[in-house]
């Protein structure tokens, strides 16, 4: 009997850890750079194959820049920590840096570029809200 209770315990704060990690991983917040938002040297709007393949749409200038970072930062993006490993495609931001690393960043998915590999950044927002911002630089 001992047992079955330790058993019925271990399940009950399994599950209850499960649920914070759920409810914790959801919290939506503006999109957190790899770096400080001073040191974006570079935005572009693109068609990525993935993060290392990729057709240039657009090179925004340093005023579309900074209005795009301001509409940007106030989409809700949340974090998640459950599923496979995505990878980027589509319509989708590339942020540099003065040294050459990037994020690109799609509605579903982020990753970062550092020295030739990728590393994932699990964070996604809402399509329709991230489309409608890139197709205003674009169209």
């Amino acid at each position: 009997m001992h047992r079955e209770r330790y058993g019925l315990s271990k399940k009950v704060a399994f599950l209850f850890l499960f649920v914070v990690l759920v409810l914790t991983g959801c919290t939506k917040q503006s999109y957190s750079f790899i770096n400080s938002v001073e040191e974006i040297e570079r935005i572009e709007i693109v068609d990525a194959k993935n993060s290392m393949e990729f057709t240039v749409i657009k090179t925004l200038s340093e005023e579309e820049k900074q209005t795009f970072l301001e509409s940007f930062q106030k989409i809700e993006f949340a974090k998640y920590y459950i599923g496979d490993p995505m990878t980027v495609s589509g319509t989708a931001v590339k942020i540099t840096y003065p040294d050459g690393d990037y994020e690109m960043i799609c509605h579903y998915w982020a990753e970062y570029v550092k020295n030739g590999e990728i590393y994932s950044v699990r964070e996604s927002c809402d399509e329709s809200e991230f489309r409608e911002l890139l197709a205003s630089y674009v169209d």
